[in-house]
């Protein structure tokens, strides 16, 4: 066994304490093992070495969900291209997730809570126990087995993650980012909203319309649903302030996708949902799919919190498929 980590030097944690550059290396087997990528290009190279060259075989994610998520698209399609090349199924290393975000709603839905720097130091000295009695070190750790999402939208190669959000998702995460973002950005933004709507503030007349809801309908395993004001689906649970809110509860033994679709469309009367839904409480004017395989809709929307929109008035056209991959990250769970 071999712990690799890949940082993101501009996530929320890296870029505040440099944690990347004055700690995480101090305490691997060897400095080399720890690679900060700033850059597609450079995530690439680190993954290349790192698996290859190094052994690496358990690969540690420091930085927020949206580094997860590009790190797991690019382990997806490297083991697409062995298999097409090679004809081989090349094993997928284990992650282990090291809270390195702004909300890690990733990380904690596997259980990894605290500092970076002490769940790596739990994790090796783990390691070092496990290796003077067992044969295969691996076999020590609890993993958690993840679901995949794969979404596919017209003109562009399929993405893959664990929460999609459809475009009113989007656009909040949009406004979030300009309220500094971390639990206390959510909070400005909730207030915000909720006041700008009760007093028409300049907020609100700028960007109330980005909670309008969608012309086109949705679409859960065929089912119609019209109208709705927003979609989410995920294959993890969707937990809040610091995991002690769950919005949507997933089991690990889910086979497709958890979807809640709201269907209330009066923004007075959502924004004072929000608090329900925050908590997964039942809700009326709240469509909820525990297991289903697809969900179809039209515009942009967002994965693992990374928004990808599109103003343009075509793109309100752009098919969305969500479903079910044929795909499982597997987490190391501490």
């Amino acid at each position: 066994m071999r712990l690799g980590v890949i940082s993101n030097p501009f996530s929320r944690t890296n870029a505040r304490t440099r944690l990347y550059q004055r700690l995480l290396p101090q305490i691997l087997e060897d400095r080399a093992d720890a690679r900060a990528t700033r850059s597609l290009p450079e995530l690439d190279a680190a993954l290349n070495d790192l698996l290859f060259h190094r052994g690496v075989n358990v690969l540690g994610l420091n930085g927020g969900d949206g580094t997860l998520h590009l790190v797991a698209n690019r382990l997806l399609a490297l083991r697409q291209r062995i298999r097409e090349a090679h004809g081989l199924d090349w094993p997928l290393p284990k992650l282990l997730f090291l809270n390195g975000g702004t909300l890690n709603i990733v990380a904690r839905a596997t259980g990894t809570k605290g500092h970076p720097m002490r769940t790596v130091r739990a994790f090796m000295h783990a390691a070092r126990r496990a290796r003077r009695h067992v044969q295969v070190p691996l076999s020590h750790f609890r993993t958690r087995h993840l679901g995949v999402i794969a979404v596919d939208a017209e003109g562009t190669p399929t993405r893959y993650g664990f929460v999609f959000g459809s475009e009113i998702v989007a656009n909040a995460i949009e406004l979030y980012s300009h309220f500094g973002e971390g639990y206390g950005g959510l909070a400005r933004l909730l207030s915000e909203a909720s006041v700008g709507y009760l007093l028409n503030t300049r907020l609100w007349q700028e960007h109330g319309w980005k909670l309008d809801a969608p012309k086109s309908d949705a679409r859960v395993d065929g089912v119609v649903v019209a109208p709705y004001l927003c979609a989410v689906a995920t294959t993890i649970e969707l937990g809040l302030l610091r995991g002690l809110l769950t919005a949507i509860a997933v089991p690990e033994t889910l086979d497709g996708m958890a979807v809640k679709v709201i269907c209330e469309t009066d923004k007075g009367r959502v924004l004072a949902l929000i608090p329900r839904l925050m908590v997964g409480a039942p809700t009326d004017g709240v469509l909820d799919v525990p297991e289903a395989r697809r969900l179809e809709l039209f515009g942009s929307y967002t994965l693992d919190g990374e928004a990808f929109l599109d103003r343009r008035p075509s793109a309100a056209r752009t098919r969305v498929t969500v479903s079910r991959a044929n795909e499982t990250i597997e987490a190391i769970a501490l």
